[in-house]
């Protein structure tokens, strides 16, 4: 089944983001598949995904296998000691991660008992602020459903915030860093609770969100990188995770100096320095 996504649809002028659609390449943005399989059998992980994306490193290789979701003591370590994170900050480059964390999850955190995905896990070991929700507040981060009418606390009063506004609430965090980051899990969620008629709505706040998030940025100037760890929410004939490609969605004025540097999800890091930087 294919669902309409007008605002990539538009911006990249096809029918549907589909597999068949990645390749598509225009003067502002692109399409792509990237190979998640990394060369190791098995169905791809967010574990060793992400850790993939933040590093430059094939992950699943170094492990001899996929693995996740939560990353376990030898990615941790190369979370550490290559994540694009920490990689920026020792340039002296101003980074944020945006996601907002409700107060009961980061006092557990301090207590050391929170589990942490690897993105949030190479943030918090890095030394970034994971926010909060006086931060989201006062529009300095982004809830993980983009809008505040899912906030899992209960009797909390936020804002009134659209996906759109949340899209152009995380834009206007990137004017203050270099690199701005933002994890979505839920579609992941739904992938594996095969919940179609979610699936389709999430999929048009999705929309909505890059929206805002485009209109927010000065993209003359900025690149916008949407990429996911692995397959699993384009196919309802299965619970698990897919061998699909990566779909990966680049928008910006520069994007054609980047996509013949993108192949997998190893190249994503490097890709990333080589717009900041030039770096080759």
């Amino acid at each position: 089944m294919h669902v309409e996504m007008s605002t990539a649809q538009a911006l990249l002028g096809v029918p549907y983001l589909t597999r068949e659609a990645a390749g598509t390449v225009n003067n502002n943005a692109a399409l792509l598949g990237l190979d998640a399989s990394l060369g190791v059998p098995g169905l791809p992980q967010s574990g060793t995904g992400q850790t993939t994306i933040l590093t430059g490193q094939n992950a699943a290789a170094a492990l001899g296998e996929h693995y996740g979701p939560y990353p376990n003591q030898t990615l941790r370590e190369m979370l550490v000691q290559d994540g694009i994170f920490k990689t920026l900050l020792d340039a002296g480059q101003p980074v944020a991660y945006a996601n907002a964390y409700p107060d009961r999850y980061l006092d557990r955190l301090s207590r050391g008992k929170g589990r942490l995905s690897a993105n949030t896990y190479a943030a918090h070991a890095s030394g970034l602020k994971l926010r909060s929700r006086e931060d989201l507040r006062q529009g300095r981060a982004v809830s993980a459903l983009f809008t505040n009418d899912f906030w899992p606390e209960v009797d909390v009063k936020l804002p009134s915030l659209t996906a759109y506004q949340a899209g152009e609430q995380l834009a206007a965090l990137a004017q203050d860093h270099t690199l701005i980051f933002f994890e979505f899990w839920y579609s992941d969620h739904l992938g594996h609770k095969m919940k179609r008629e979610e699936s389709l709505n999430i999929l048009g706040m999705l929309d909505d969100f890059l929206g805002g998030v485009m209109h927010g940025l000065d993209l003359n100037h900025s690149l916008l990188l949407v990429v996911s760890d692995h397959g699993n929410f384009e196919d309802w004939t299965t619970k698990k995770h897919t061998q699909n490609p990566s779909l990966t969605l680049l928008v910006g004025k520069t994007i054609n100096q980047l996509v013949p540097q993108l192949h997998s999800l190893i190249d994503v890091k490097s890709a990333v320095l080589s717009y900041l930087f030039n770096i080759p």
